[in-house]
């Protein structure tokens, strides 16, 4: 739907957004988002507001995990990804 949405609002060639779940090690890729457009602006706005989405809508809860094994807290949504979503 949110990509459905991208190319509704951007003239787009494709786009594509993965976003691994589980558990994720320090370091690894967790998101993938890409856009080609004819445009060189056209993709980067579209990739942008694909991640603001991701950051700010997607059903997505974090947890930590600490080195020991215990679990840590949940990861709360950021202020700066709030404002930078709120542009679109």
């Amino acid at each position: 739907r949110v990509l459905a949405e991208a190319a509704g609002r951007w003239p787009l060639q494709g786009a594509v957004a993965i976003h691994r779940h589980g558990l994720i090690r320090p370091g690894e890729g967790i998101v993938l988002v890409l856009a080609a457009s004819a445009h060189r602006s056209a993709a980067f706005e579209a990739a942008s507001f694909l991640m603001d989405y991701l950051k700010t809508r997607a059903p997505f809860w974090k947890r930590e995990h600490h080195t020991d094994g215990t679990l840590g807290g949940w990861v709360e949504a950021m202020e700066h990804d709030a404002a930078a979503a709120a542009r679109w």
